[in-house]
């Protein structure tokens, strides 16, 4: 079966790093520390992806991490020792189109979630057409509300596509953190697992069925943006600007 065979490593990144085991394509954020998303670090993913967006070999992709977070989102503190607000909008820039790269690829893709996700990271996550995750202490938390923080349009809309209304509340407007079984209950998480291993075991295997059939990438990709529609196009606008509310918190 396409899941044993031997991982092979491709490429390596201060961030990253991007493996293959057969036509699955597996990207690793690397590290102890909680991955958040600055500048440097999107660089990365986008490269990695764009080597995966690149190979004909690739039939799905496995986003994953080491420690013990999946990302904590956004590097706001990146923001504030920038010096100027205006480095929001640089990192507005690089997410929003990883996350619309993401929704684009021609390809399957699985979010082996190994960790908490939070904020960003949790967006990441819902990006992927699938999603697993380790069960145990990780949550995944949207966590504008608790922080005072405010949501562009174009963010929510990656929100709103993953998520059923009784999800959505809960989410949003409760700033709830799930556990692997109660967002399996919610219907945004296809499985949970007792550890790291088994968690991206399944998802490579998984990756591996979907990977089998072959499908054309550009239905693929045609399909998927029908499914969720509008989403690409409001990541691509950007129609209103992050805003950072006097008195937010990190």
């Amino acid at each position: 079966m396409e899941q044993q065979k031997k991982r092979t490593h491709l490429h390596q990144w201060n961030s990253c790093r991007l493996d293959r085991c057969g036509s699955v394509y597996i990207l690793t954020l690397t590290g102890e520390g909680d991955h958040r998303f600055n500048p440097s670090s999107l660089d990365d993913i986008l490269a990695a992806l764009t080597v995966v967006e690149r190979s004909p070999e690739a039939g799905a992709l496995v986003t994953t991490n080491e420690g013990r977070y999946f990302s904590n989102g956004l590097d706001l503190k990146w923001v504030q020792n920038s010096g100027s607000l205006s480095s929001l909008g640089v990192i507005r820039n690089k997410f929003e189109g990883l996350l619309s790269f993401m929704m684009k690829l021609g390809i399957p893709t699985i979010a082996a979630v190994c960790g908490h996700a939070a904020a960003g990271g949790f967006m990441l996550a819902l990006a992927h057409d699938y999603r697993f995750m380790k069960n145990g202490r990780a949550v995944l938390y949207m966590s504008e509300l608790d922080h005072g923080m405010n949501m562009p349009r174009s963010l929510m809309s990656v929100i709103r596509s993953k998520l059923l209304p009784a999800s959505l509340r809960e989410v949003v407007l409760k700033a709830r953190k799930f556990t692997a079984p109660e967002a399996f209950e919610y219907g945004f998480v296809d499985g949970f697992y007792d550890d790291s291993a088994k968690t991206v075991e399944v998802s490579i295997g998984e990756a591996a069925k979907l990977a089998s059939s072959k499908w054309k990438r550009e239905s693929y990709a045609n399909l998927r943006a029908g499914a969720f529609p509008g989403v690409i196009e409001e990541l691509e606008a950007q129609r209103d600007p992050y805003v950072w509310p006097k008195g937010s918190k990190l």
